[in-house]
């Protein structure tokens, strides 16, 4: 099942503050958050795993922005057919 975590769990799980993980995320360092609602946003808690694993495993920021382009890439894939 597919959990979408909100910004302030998403926070504490990484350690960053509101201006730092947007940042990362305008630096292509973590993933763009989803809309859940009209003023609500989330974002998929096995990206914020998978993010957080790369970091501790010491990936570079490349590295990083390769994982979040292939998690970005995964989202449109699971995107179920629109008609």
């Amino acid at each position: 099942m597919l959990r979408i975590i909100r910004p302030n769990e998403t926070m504490n799980r990484t350690g960053d503050t509101h201006s730092p993980l947007y940042d990362k995320v305008a630096k292509g360092l973590f993933t763009r958050p989803i809309k859940v609602g009209q003023r609500a946003a989330g974002w998929p808690e096995h990206e914020v795993e998978a993010i957080n694993a790369a970091r501790v495993a010491g990936a570079s920021a490349d590295q990083i922005r390769q994982l979040v382009a292939k998690l970005h890439e995964q989202r449109t894939a699971r995107m179920p057919a629109l008609s």
